[in-house]
Order: structure tokens, then sequence, then C-alpha cells
């Protein structure tokens, strides 16, 4: 027995050495939508998990397609060379100009390089075969699905091609969800080196007492409904809109509505309220440095993740993780990833589409304070312990090691 606890114990420090004695990682996001520094869902999620690394002694550097800094949570920008713009291009032209770029030069060799998957950038696997180190992918969305889908794509082989390419050479991947990963695997052919690792939290960002409370909110004491978005459709907006129409007019709620974030469809949202004459009741900020929205959600008393209908759920919505971090309770559409957040007394579940259930779940809540409290802190407890962004990238530092 004693020979045992030994031998165990020797692997269990073995594995700590080995971890530890990385130092270096290389982050690449060739991905034209994602600024960094930025607001957006994918720049937090950047910026965050790179601060994680550091945070385990690794230091780093981030190349990037747009860069709007030097440096990114300490961490030096590197520019990705683009070919020269074309005057009159179309979309296949653009398609082309980010699948010639290319992550020329890395000025010190990282122990693994770690790369946000987009449609058609494949440097981070050749620079990794090059330097002979781990190239672990992270996949939030299956791309090419997802661009047909929501937007248009008109190199549609190239991209698939990619994808394969891309999903069968990367040692280790990184999926955000049981339904990414589902996808990663039938491109993949195989589940080896495929890890769920969902979005996290700041812990100390977002937390139950706002260090200052926004002076434009209203007084202390009226009931605040918190939700941060894109302003797209499939954040739900137009049902959180007649959900808190219910709330108002039919159950006669005093409630106002935060609405955190900035998008393409905020402004026809808020004009909607207007014509919906509940505009004096919500609160809509814009865009925000990350670092306020925990005042802002810290602020509320109830968060809300209206998600409607879609034949697929790929995500893994970064904003019920900050909801937990804030202590908040929340009520979410009962879809993907969010029924297993949400489950085990952490949240409140409704259909999806079943607006007047969300609406009296929200007035439950409000009027219930102490068990409003309740799941707020099994929300904080449960997030501290599973999905701070330091746990993430322990998570993450360990797929390394298993294929280092």
């Amino acid at each position: 027995m004693l020979q045992l606890c030994v031998a165990i114990s020797s692997r269990v420090w073995l594995q700590i050495a080995r971890t530890r004695s990385m130092k270096r990682f290389c982050y690449i996001c060739a991905d034209k939508g994602v600024p960094l520094p930025g607001t957006k869902g994918a720049s937090v999620h950047v910026a965050s998990l790179c601060e994680a690394f550091n945070s385990h002694g690794l230091v780093g550097e981030i190349h990037t397609v747009r860069g709007e800094s030097d440096a990114l949570c300490g961490n030096p920008l590197k520019p990705i060379d683009l070919p020269p713009r074309r005057k009159h291009k179309s979309l296949e032209d653009r398609e082309n100009r980010l699948f010639l770029a290319r992550v020329d030069q890395i000025s010190v060799v990282p122990d693994f390089i770690y790369e946000r998957y987009s449609l058609w950038h494949s440097g981070g696997v050749y620079q990794a075969r090059k330097l002979g180190i781990p190239f672990i992918l992270e996949v939030n969305s299956p791309l090419p699905l997802e661009t047909r889908k929501f937007r248009k794509l008109a190199n549609e082989s190239l991209a698939d091609g990619m994808a394969r390419l891309l999903m069968r050479e990367a040692d280790g991947i990184v999926c955000v969800s049981d339904e990414v990963a589902e996808w990663v695997i039938s491109e993949r052919l195989h589940s080896r080196g495929v890890k769920v690792i969902p979005n996290g939290v700041d812990e100390q960002k977002f937390q139950p007492d706002a260090k200052i409370r926004p002076p434009t909110l209203p007084p202390q004491g009226t009931p605040l409904i918190g939700f941060t978005s894109t302003f797209r459709p499939w954040h739900g907006i137009e049902d959180l809109l007649e959900a808190f129409r219910i709330l108002v007019e039919d159950l006669n709620s005093p409630a106002h509505l935060v609405c955190i974030g900035d998008g393409p469809a905020r402004g026809d949202f808020l004009k909607h309220a207007e014509q919906l004459e509940i505009a004096d009741r919500i609160h809509a900020p814009g865009k925000l440095n990350h670092e306020d929205v925990g005042d802002w959600l810290a602020s509320c008393d109830v968060a809300v993740a209206p998600y409607p209908e879609m034949s697929e759920f790929w995500f893994s919505p970064l904003k019920i993780f900050e909801y937990f971090g804030c202590g908040l309770p929340v009520v979410g559409s009962d879809v993907g990833q969010i029924s297993d957040l949400l489950a085990s007394g952490r949240g409140h579940l409704v259909a999806v589409g079943d607006l007047q259930a969300m609406s009296s779940r929200i007035h439950s809540l409000l009027s219930d304070p102490e068990d409003a409290r309740k799941t707020g802190d099994r929300a904080r407890r449960w997030v501290l312990k599973n999905a701070t962004w330091k746990i993430r990238a322990k998570e993450i530092l360990d797929l390394v090691e298993s294929v280092r």
C-alpha cells in the first residue's frame, strides 16, 4: 500500500512539474471579426484566456489580423501579414486575402501554439510543425455551417477542406460545447485529443456587489433585469422584448430592463420598445468596457438568457458565466449548454419560445428576494469552483501536457 501511495504521489508531482515547466505560449487569432482588445464576447474570451495563462506563470505573444493596441493583458500583439487590399474587392477576394495570411515569425519558440479557429488560416499548424511543438486548436462553432446559415460563403469547398485539415492535424482541440465537439469529431474522424472546455468568468470583475452603481440607473429599490448581448437575432432580443412587455403590462411589474451591449439590431430593438410604449423602462448603455459590465450586472436583481428556437445550438453563452459571477439568479431557455448550466438549482429553465413562462418566472424571482438570493448564491459558488478563467486555462494546459 505504501509503495502504491508513493507511486501515485510521484506521478502527481511529475505531472505538476511538467506543467510548470511550460513557460511560453503563442496565441493566434486570424479572425477579422475579433478585435484585440475589444468588447465582443470573442475578444473577451481571447483576453481572459491569455490573462489566465499569465496567472499560471506563462508569458506569451499574440498574433492577430485585427490588433487595436500594442499589447493585450501585458502580452505583445503582433500583426499577421495580409496581402494588399484590392480596390474593388468581392466576397471571394476578401476570403482569398485571409487565406493568404500567414504568421511569418515567432520571436521566441513557445511551448505550444494555441489558435482560435477561423475559416481560412492554417499558419498555426504550419509553425507548430516547423518548430516541433504541440498545436492546440480552439473551436467555438462549426464555422462553415454557421457562415452558410447566418452570412455568405463564396469558397465553400475551400472552407470545408480547411476545416478538415485543421481538425485532423491539430494535436489537441478545445471545444466550447458538446455540440461543437460532435462536429469536430465528425471532421476529425476520432475523438482523441478532443476536450470540451466551455467559457469561464473573471471572478474579480464579476462580483455580487457593484463597486460603483451606474448613475443612469433608476433609484435603488427598483427591480432590475439584466441582459448582455451583441444584439443579433440569435440572442433572442425580440423574445426578450415581448417577455418584458408581458411582465410590465400583464403582470403589472415595476421592473426595468438593463440591456448591455451593441450590435446591428440594437436600433430596431429600441425602436420596437418605443412602439410598445415600454422604452422608458429600458436602459441600454451600449458598448461598455468589459471592466465596467460587472457593476451594471451586479446592480440587477435577475438576469435573462432568452435564446430562440434554433436547429443547432453550438454556443457556450459567456453571459451566463458572468451572471453567475455576480450571484444573479438566471432565467434561460432550455436549450443546448444552458440546460446543464441552469440545472441543480443554479437557475430556472423555460421552454424555448414560452414567453409567458419566462415572464412569470422573472416575476416570481422579483417577488421572492430570498429565493432569488439562494439561487444566485448557488450559481456563484458553482462558477467559482468550476468555471473561472484560471480553471479553464489549467484544463487547457492539462490538454497540452497530454499531447506533448
